[in-house]
């Protein structure tokens, strides 16, 4: 472990600099004080599984039933921000209001004197769909049918119980491993700390919650860009239609292996959520599969007045429904041996799923491949979108362990773009580890913390170069050019 001796924060061992300020860290020895911690009387915290910038969560045990859970913590920096703590606890009051198997169940809260707020959650074996759709562009056919339909169905439920999710997202969409199912998974929807309660909602007494109602409504939240519905954007007035948008967002990734609206920078990405017309999922690369019934279906839901969408998720799941029959023949016949993804679609390897047992597509590449690794996904998707301008292929992936992983099973890339500060392993080790397995080609360093120092060791790496992520990310591709990656501007 390693820690950044100006303030304090801790680090894996391959990171090399802080992700706050940029300080090189020092070797440090670290002692969890809550490992060990008995929270709210019962849950001994055993383990501690991953930090957000929200809360941390531990794999704890129960003091008296043999049953391990997730308790999530308040971060201790969130406790004095007032929002902070209304939203922590809005998030424990909407998923205590939900009994449904899609929905992520909230077992205990509370405020303990040592560990601060706490939620204890049910512990789940899985990941969640960002990683999923990191790994591998498409899903087969039965699993993205199975996705939505698991995923309208609980947020159906929260509907009815007046509650809206407002940041349903891939991130927010876990797949807990069931192989009794045909699927292979159960859906469980996450993180109702966003959520908007209305008026009717109720508890599963059948009392309202008029109280909970308005301090949700007051509250100025932010969602996900990447699906975030217009109202959301604007501050308009936000009802369940937004979750609509967001899961038509959601599968229109799914269904092509794009973001809905890809851009070069937040700003024109919340533009385009708002004036921008969506077009249909067939119309992106990887997306030629996609029948009219689908494209339909999908193009109904990213509707910007909510009066043109689907009303109910009920509605959702008899729309896809009807459209499955069509779907379900126009994936066979694309991505299945003998189909056209090997013509159609020469610079795509899929991995897919045909009634539960895998299929593998594998292609030549006849265009320069680079690879960006960012932990950021909203920031994946505007460095891919810089990269295929340039008419070079993007492959992204989510960590430096993810990047290592896709070198040792794929031949080298042309190029590689990547963050310097990521969880586990930074950008610089990343690249030193790849050259030293063979890699050569021209990096690109593309990091929020920039100083001399960084630049000067990138520089001595040989064919490497340095961006600021804020200021310099529009120039990915002259400098892939610069580095006979990408052919000239206008060629």
């Amino acid at each position: 472990m390693k820690q950044c001796p100006v303030c304090q924060a801790t680090y894996p061992d391959e990171q090399r600099y802080c992700g706050q300020d940029g300080n090189v860290l020092v070797e440090f020895e670290p002692v969890d004080p809550l490992i060990g911690v008995v929270v709210g009387g019962s849950y001994r915290l055993r383990k501690h599984l991953g930090t957000g910038g929200f809360g941390t969560v531990y794999l704890a045990t129960h003091e008296r039933l043999p049953m391990m859970v997730a308790v999530k913590l308040l971060n201790p920096g969130r406790m004095v921000d007032p929002s902070m703590v209304s939203r922590f606890r809005l998030e424990v009051e909407a998923e205590a209001l939900l009994t449904h198997p899609n929905i992520v169940r909230v077992l205990d809260h509370g405020q303990d004197p040592v560990a601060g707020f706490f939620i204890v959650m049910e512990h789940l074996n899985g990941r969640d769909l960002a990683k999923l759709l990191d790994a591998k562009q498409h899903l087969g056919v039965l699993e993205i049918f199975a996705l939505v339909e698991q995923t309208a169905s609980a947020l159906d439920a929260a509907h009815k119980a007046g509650i809206v999710h407002r940041d349903v997202k891939a991130e927010n969409l876990f797949l807990v491993d069931d192989r009794t199912r045909p699927e292979g998974f159960l859906l469980k929807v996450l993180d109702f700390g966003l959520a908007k309660l209305t008026r009717n909602a109720v508890t599963p007494h059948g009392q309202t919650v008029r109280a909970l109602a308005h301090r949700s409504n007051a509250q100025r939240t932010f969602g996900s860009p990447a699906t975030m519905a217009p109202e959301v954007a604007t501050a308009g007035h936000i009802d369940h239609r937004a979750d609509i948008y967001s899961l038509g967002a959601v599968v229109f990734e799914l269904l092509s292996g794009h973001i809905l609206f890809e851009a070069k920078t937040l700003d024109e990405m919340l533009f385009s959520i708002v004036n921008k017309p969506a077009v249909v999922p067939s119309a992106m690369p990887g997306g030629e599969w996609v029948p009219t019934a689908l494209d339909e279906v999908v193009l109904s839901m990213l509707q910007k007045n909510p009066l043109n969408r689907p009303q109910t998720m009920a509605e959702v799941r008899r729309l896809f429904e009807k459209a499955r029959p069509e779907a379900e023949i126009a994936w066979s016949e694309w991505f299945l041996p003998g189909g056209r993804a090997g013509t159609a679609s020469p610079r795509r390897r899929v991995t897919a799923t045909a009634a539960g047992r895998p299929v593998q597509v594998t292609v030549r590449r006849d265009r320069p491949l680079v690879l960006t690794i960012d932990d950021d996904r909203v920031m994946r998707g505007l460095v891919r979108t810089l990269v295929v301008s340039t008419g070079c292929d993007c492959e992204a992936l989510e960590s430096g362990e993810a990047a290592l992983d896709w070198l040792r099973r794929n031949p080298p890339p042309d190029a590689l773009i990547c963050d310097v500060l990521m969880p586990g392993m930074d950008g610089l080790t990343l690249v030193d580890t790849a050259r030293a397995n063979g890699f050569q080609g021209p990096v690109v360093f593309c990091s929020s913390v920039v100083s001399a120092r960084l630049r000067v060791e990138t520089a001595e790496m040989g064919r490497a170069w340095c961006l600021d992520k804020a200021m310099e990310m529009h120039k990915i591709p002259e400098t892939l050019r610069i580095a006979g990656i990408a052919p000239p501007s206008g060629a």
